[in-house]
């Protein structure tokens, strides 16, 4: 149970640093709120007592270690809510949500609210606008609110992978597949299928092939803010960088790897862990294969969509501070050297 506290306690204090580190512009619109289901919910004596916007933002009020929930019920049904709240870690393994004890009312109380909690989408009306194909898929990435769950430079959350080097790391044939039925593509997927119309996709795999680190900057900003407030160490700051590159999309929780790399060539077909890199490689050599990449052989070459590749990063996409922060971190991921030898 002294676990379980101490381990709420830390993931509120990292909120409310993570909310204070939020730009203006996310933590004040005025009074665009009033009156709809999202203030009501903020307001509720369910929310004072369980304290969901020490996590999450709710209108423009919280923290950002979880999704924003300002349109939950528009990528969850009612069901799939109340099993993720009896027990999240059933459904992700090793999520920061911890298991509340809510009562049965409670939890048909929050169940209700969150499912309720959206609104109406304007997909095609953005799809038949005269904007581009890429300005279309940056509407639509809006509207669908993705950035509830996903990081752009310093905007958004982090509970997928982040997006600012996406375009990079995935063609806009990978894109395509993957909006088109997450969870078909990869079983287990944390991510809905949100049934977007074909020409929908198209426009949101256009956008965000665009994403190529231009908001590298503001996203190491971001960082530097959060540890400053919350004097991470070296390894805590390379579990950020590791998240801005988007390492962990591939290369799974802390690095275990198994992630399954659809139409690669045999031999290739899982994506490795990354816990014997530290003894494996010299630093030196672990970040020229960063800087140059990693190419994975596909079953064919009409393949689509290419299986997972590491991209060639460009030279300023980490600075030495990142370098440094991303090698504790990922030498941490090392099993421990024992000090004792057997004879």
């Amino acid at each position: 149970m002294r676990m379980i506290c101490l381990r709420r306690v830390g993931v509120c204090l990292l909120g409310a640093a993570l909310y204070m580190a939020l730009p203006n512009s996310a933590r004040a619109e005025g009074d665009s709120w009033k009156g709809t289901s999202q203030e009501t919910f903020l307001k509720s004596a369910l929310v004072k007592k369980y304290q969901c916007f020490t996590c999450h933002t709710i209108t423009d009020t919280g923290g950002t270690v979880g999704p924003i929930l300002n349109m939950s019920g528009l990528r969850r049904e009612k069901e799939w809510i109340r099993t993720w709240l009896k027990d999240p870690n059933a459904i992700k393994p090793g999520t920061k949500m911890p298991m509340f004890p809510f009562s049965a009312q409670e939890l048909d109380q929050v169940v209700n609210f969150l499912s309720r909690m959206k609104r109406p989408l304007h997909t095609q009306e953005i799809i038949n606008s005269s904007k581009s194909p890429v300005e279309k898929g940056r509407a639509l990435f809006k509207d669908y609110d993705c950035s509830a769950c996903h990081r752009i430079g310093d905007q958004g959350r982090f509970v997928g992978p982040d997006l600012t080097f996406v375009g990079l790391r995935k063609t806009e044939q990978w894109e395509q597949v993957w909006l088109k039925d997450p969870t078909g593509f990869k079983p287990g997927a944390f991510m809905p299928n949100f049934h977007i119309p074909k020409e929908g996709i198209l426009h949101l795999a256009a956008f965000l092939h665009t994403l190529q680190g231009q908001e590298n900057e503001a996203g190491r900003l971001w960082e530097f803010m959060i540890n400053f407030m919350i004097d991470n160490r070296d390894v805590q700051r390379g579990e950020m960088v590791w998240k801005r590159m988007g390492c962990w999309g591939c290369h799974g929780e802390a690095g275990k790897g198994g992630i399954k790399s659809q139409n690669a060539a045999a031999g290739h077909e899982t994506v490795p862990g990354l816990k014997e890199v530290r003894d494996k490689y010299s630093k030196e050599d672990f970040f020229k294969k960063v800087s140059t990449g990693t190419q994975v052989p596909a079953v064919s070459k009409d393949a689509v969509p290419q299986p997972y590749a590491c991209p060639a990063y460009p030279e300023d996409a980490l600075n030495r501070q990142d370098r440094d922060d991303l090698w504790a971190y990922i030498s941490s991921l090392a099993p421990r050297k024992s000090k004792w030898k057997v004879k």
